[in-house]
């Protein structure tokens, strides 16, 4: 099992502002009820600092490395290409592979250009002006042909290839639970959406024919709902892939009602236990590594596809807890008997956590580009773990 980070532009890359996550995080509204936190991401560096930062992972002994070219950033309109960006991310991924990674390209880790999605103006008319993201039929087009420019672009670089980073998650977030841009919450507003994204995805697998091709997914653990743990699989039923990627964290206790359990798993009190006893994270969610064997099992039993880990993380200030976290987490995998193709810690250094800011710190390094003890533990762990 190979070893590695996964990243995303928005919340490494230097501030955007063609990205509707900067309206977004820049609205009035938002930052009045506190939504999003009233700053940008003013501390990222990752194309200023790409090389250190990837040095970084060489000495942990990594060799994958996942991350997204920015579709905004490439793109001010829709005829209009940022020469600059083009090169920019040549110089990134020559670097990365130069120093012996390979190379998972994600097309689409959350955020759009403004001028597909124009998020203050969707939300407050309700999705009848503007530009209106997801939610319209000819964004499937558009993200087809970004796709195809990226693919013509950067082939030669790249290992696999990812159409979208956490559907499940971007779609529930955009059009029903209302957290992230537009912040609709809509049923009708949120299959729409979730049809084109799957749309979108069969289409540019069509079109990258003979290449690998996956999709990168939120596995929560799901215990005490079939119905609600069918509908985390039942969507991979209705896409193409080659390979999956499994986003774990931790996992969804349901009680008789139907309704989520606070105390367990993603709904519990931050730095503190759950209900069962188990340590909790800077953002409230439970270590719960158990639901990471029982996720690949039933991956691989459902798919049989091969499968990489590309996002296990933990919110953890202190530094606490993430050594467990990694240990146990990679226990998991060994106990669960399933082949996974490579481990890819979310991250390498602290990010912009979306509405959160800078306040979750996942990185194994500050973004002073200080280790924290756990980085010397994942080296060793990359070692002894490299053979399962």
């Amino acid at each position: 099992m190979k070893f590695g980070f996964s990243t995303s532009a928005f919340q490494f890359e230097e501030t955007n502002t063609n990205s509707d996550w900067y309206e977004w995080l820049t609205d009035d509204v938002n930052i009045s009820t506190g939504k999003v936190v009233p700053y940008l991401p003013y501390m990222n560096a990752y194309l200023s600092k790409y090389s250190v930062i990837h040095d970084l992972a060489s000495k942990l002994n990594a060799s994958v490395w996942r991350f997204n070219p920015s579709w905004s950033r490439l793109f001010k309109t829709e005829e209009k290409i940022d020469n600059e960006t083009v090169n920019k991310y040549k110089e990134v991924l020559k670097d990365l592979k130069d120093k012996g990674f390979t190379i998972i390209l994600c097309l689409n880790h959350f955020d759009l250009p403004l001028w597909i999605h124009q998020p203050i103006i969707a939300r407050d008319y309700l999705l009848t002006k503007g530009k209106l993201g997801w939610y319209d039929e000819n964004t499937v087009g558009k993200f087809v042909s970004f796709a195809k420019f990226i693919r013509d672009t950067y082939s030669e670089y790249v290992d696999l290839w990812c159409t979208f980073n956490e559907p499940n998650i971007l779609i529930n977030f955009s059009y029903l639970s209302g957290i992230f841009p537009p912040g609709i919450t809509s049923k009708i507003a949120y299959q729409k959406a979730l049809l084109n994204v799957i749309t979108a995805h069969n289409l540019v697998y069509d079109e990258f024919k003979g290449l690998k091709v996956g999709l990168v997914y939120n596995f929560p653990y799901v215990q005490g709902n079939d119905k609600m743990e069918e509908a985390v699989y039942s969507f991979l039923e209705k896409v193409k892939v080659d390979w999956i990627g499994v986003n774990y964290y931790s996992r969804i206790v349901y009680d008789k009602n139907g309704s989520p359990k606070k105390g367990y798993g993603v709904f519990c009190q931050p730095n503190s236990t759950s209900l069962d006893g188990n340590p909790t994270s800077d953002y409230g969610w439970e270590l719960y590594p158990k639901g990471l064997e029982e996720v690949l099992r039933k991956v691989s039993r459902r798919f049989d596809k091969p499968i990489y880990i590309t996002e296990n993380g933990i919110a953890d200030s202190k530094d606490v807890l993430r050594p467990n976290f990694l240990f146990q987490h990679l226990e998991a995998i060994k106990n669960s008997g399933v082949k996974v193709e490579a481990y890819m810690y979310w991250s390498i250094i602290d990010n912009y956590e979306w509405n959160f800011g800078y306040e979750m710190e996942f990185g194994l390094y500050g973004l002073d580009f200080r280790p924290r003890p756990s980085a010397f533990l994942f080296r060793e762990l990359v070692e002894i773990y490299s053979n399962i």
